[in-house]
């Protein structure tokens, strides 16, 4: 699946040479995480992430967007307000790299250099793939800095780490002066596997976990001869 969809976004980056009405981007911010270590605060962003953006513009208010993400996730039982938790004490550290297809929608219709609206609002939805690699500190051996938590099977199964992520989330953009915009965008994932901390059986029994991230948008359109062509 993560195959597919990458070489799908990878069709999209080669067709911008066709000069449609096209958007590359890039994002950075923060990044969080919600489980079986943190499964009550959906916005704890503790960490930091980075991303890319195709995106072919079907209309004023319609898009379709191949999405890059790489965030980096923490947990920590030691740092929860619940005592039966501390005493768990469980943690992972780890990244996450994603590929999504998006689908954009636009309140507002939306036309970079040409518009009378430089701005809207957004929300966005798809799916995609992952690779992640939960890690933690070997407390019995400190000159290892880290250790893959899969390969100790510490729930007494092996687990792929691949999994499907079903994206959603909203955005602000702006038009600064012709193709430049900028913007905000917020993303929740909910992935399909409940080993993105290492923790399930030792859990709260919830099927599956999840990550988000937010972060500041820069992006570039591309017309076709130079002007937009919608109408």
């Amino acid at each position: 699946m993560l195959k597919a969809i990458t070489s799908v976004c990878f069709f999209f980056l080669l067709s911008v040479a066709n000069g449609q009405e096209w958007e590359l981007g890039l994002q950075g911010g923060a990044s969080g995480y919600m489980g079986d270590i943190n499964p009550e605060n959906p916005f704890a962003f503790n960490d930091w992430s980075v991303g890319a953006l195709v995106k072919y513009n079907l209309n004023h208010t319609w898009g379709i967007r191949g999405n890059f993400a790489y965030a980096n996730t923490y947990a920590y039982d030691g740092h929860s307000r619940v005592q039966q938790r501390r005493d768990r004490n469980l943690g992972f550290f780890g990244p996450i790299m994603e590929a999504a297809l998006l689908v954009d929608f636009n309140f507002f219709k939306w036309l970079p250099q040409r518009g009378r609206i430089v701005y809207t609002p957004y929300i966005f939805a798809g799916v995609g793939g992952i690779v992640f690699e939960p890690k933690w500190y070997d407390l019995l051996d400190p000159a290892t800095p880290e250790i893959n938590l899969r390969d100790y099977r510490t729930e007494g199964v092996v687990y792929d780490n691949k999994a499907i992520t079903i994206p959603f989330g909203a955005g602000f953009k702006y038009n600064l002066r012709g193709p430049w915009s900028v913007g905000v965008e917020l993303g929740y994932r909910l992935v399909l596997t409940d080993y993105l901390d290492d923790v399930s059986k030792r859990g709260d029994g919830r099927p599956y976990d999840s990550f988000m991230t937010v972060g500041i948008t820069l992006s570039y359109t591309i017309f076709k001869g130079g002007c937009p062509e919608w109408q």
